[in-house]
């Protein structure tokens, strides 16, 4: 069963495949885009892409369900950040453009208003001072993200050199109030609320219902969208969190650590690969990426299934399925099928 889609110059194909196995068949739906997928985030039965294609890139959704792609903003005077977010209809994702003068932007729009709004806009000098806008997280009715300011020579506090985030603070979206853009954006700005701010390091790691994991110099803090502090986990050198109900994951030097996010108590240590990235956290199953390669650990018992991309593998895990990412392919394999993996 095949179905084209012409959107804005860029083809997109959805592809079902069954395959049988025994008396199962999958019901893996596949869609193929013309350019490589840079960046996934999934909430519910969709999935938000950054697909870059030839000096442009775009901010797609996709509903397999549904069998529907929608174009939620082309993009091709700046480029692509690291990330994109989903919360519920809405989406972000983040930029940058200039030299030795970046200047970085945090954009939203929603499927029903596809027109972006900045959330979020400044410059900075590469590596050293100035503001910088960071890549956004989402679930549900949240979405977060990322302002902080790198020191100058001049300006840094006792004990910092220039280029050390010195303050931070999260925004989220809303349904009213001022947004923190110093620069003449050509968009049209958005509302945001402060959530929290920090002398230091104050990143969005993950957003789980209602709450925001956040890297701070010290650790892995837990927040309400009100900005309240739910826990500090003391772990040095965390490269990634992801939160789910009463779990928290933390990807640190040769391991993944699992807390208690109620208590902070560690759980379980988990041996990972030196190059294994930690993707998400869904109902008791950890995800985590190397290369192609996309490996599901149960954390009940530690039965791991794994998936396969076309390249370079990024995935998301959600009730309805899991989404793997990899160069020009998406896959939404559903979690009947996936849970059938794990034998």
């Amino acid at each position: 069963m095949r179905v084209a889609f012409a959107i804005a110059g860029l083809v997109v194909l959805a592809v079902a495949a069954a395959a049988s196995a025994g008396s199962s068949s999958s019901t893996a739906l596949t869609l193929r885009t013309s350019g490589p997928v840079v960046a996934l985030a999934a909430d519910g039965q969709r999935a938000a892409l950054t697909v870059r294609r030839r000096g442009r890139w775009q901010i797609l959704v996709w509903e397999p369900a549904a069998h529907r792609v929608l174009t939620i903003h082309t993009e091709s005077d700046a480029d692509p950040g690291e990330s994109v977010a989903l919360a519920g209809t809405r989406v972000a994702w983040d930029d940058w453009w200039g030299g030795l003068t970046l200047e970085t932007r945090v954009s939203s729009a929603t499927i029903a208003r596809r027109s972006a709004v900045s959330l979020g806009s400044d410059e900075s000098t590469d590596g050293g001072p100035g503001v910088e806008f960071l890549a956004p997280g989402g679930d549900g009715k949240l979405l977060a993200f990322t302002e902080q300011f790198r020191c100058g020579d001049e300006e840094c506090p006792p004990g910092h050199r220039q280029g050390d985030v010195v303050d931070a603070t999260i925004w989220r979206a809303a349904p009213r109030g001022r947004c923190s853009t110093s620069l003449n954006d050509f968009r049209r700005e958005g509302h945001c609320a402060r959530v929290a701010t920090a002398h230091g390091k104050l990143t969005v790691l993950d957003v789980d219902a209602g709450r925001i994991a956040a890297r701070t110099d010290d650790g892995v803090r837990l927040l309400t969208a009100a900005g309240r502090s739910l826990l500090d986990v003391p772990v040095r050198n965390v490269s990634g969190a992801a939160l789910s109900g009463n779990r928290l994951a933390v990807r640190v030097p040769g391991s993944f650590e699992i807390y208690d996010a109620g208590s902070g108590e560690l759980l379980d240590t988990i041996p990972g690969q030196s190059r294994e990235r930690l993707e998400d956290l869904k109902g008791g199953i950890l995800v985590s990426a190397t290369g192609k390669t996309v490996t599901l650990r149960r954390l009940s018992d530690g039965h791991a299934a794994h998936f396969h991309a076309a390249a370079y593998a990024r995935a998301r895990l959600e009730r309805p399925g899991l989404f793997v990412a990899g160069g020009r392919r998406v896959t939404f394999t559903p979690m009947a099928d996936v849970l059938r993996r794990f034998g």
